[in-house]
């Protein structure tokens, strides 16, 4: 987005998980978020989803994070701190839409889902128009966004 901001204190994250404990492994990611700085300014419920992509894996635990960092962060620092949470939680490397221990998507960055990035990572997500439960989440933490997201 030329002329527009390029980061953001806020971020909306998307956890997962489909291996071992999956309740404990939200619980991981929210303390590796928290532990690397970020406030978590709201949390949608916990769901069960069906998996995305390779059908033939177990279901997913989901939730989704407003997230704030102490100062505006851009999208791949958003990103560093997503992907040390993952580590710091058991993931290691897998195939794509494969099953995973610890997942930590930058779905959104801005309060409002504002800025929007090319680059790598490209936000908002690019799979966020084939999660609908990603909107359903957010929508829990605030009806505005959800709505403006279903606008685009």
């Amino acid at each position: 987005m030329s002329g527009g901001p390029t980061a953001s204190e806020w971020a909306w994250i998307a956890l997962g998980c489909n291996l071992g404990h999956r309740g404990r492994a939200l619980n991981c990611l929210r303390a590796g978020l928290l532990a690397a700085g970020i406030r978590i300014e709201g949390a949608s419920t916990e769901i069960l989803t069906l998996p995305v992509g390779v059908l033939a894996q177990g279901d997913f635990h989901n939730q989704v994070l407003l997230a704030r960092s102490p100062e505006p962060w851009p999208a791949e620092r958003w990103l560093e701190v997503c992907l040390g949470a993952e580590v710091g939680c058991g993931r290691r490397p897998t195939y794509r839409w494969g099953p995973r221990r610890a997942d930590a998507d930058l779905i959104l960055l801005g309060r409002h889902g504002e800025v929007m990035s090319a680059g790598s990572p490209a936000v908002p997500h690019p799979g966020l128009p084939e999660r609908p439960f990603w909107h359903r989440l957010i929508a829990e933490i605030d009806g505005a966004v959800a709505a403006s997201l279903a606008a685009r």
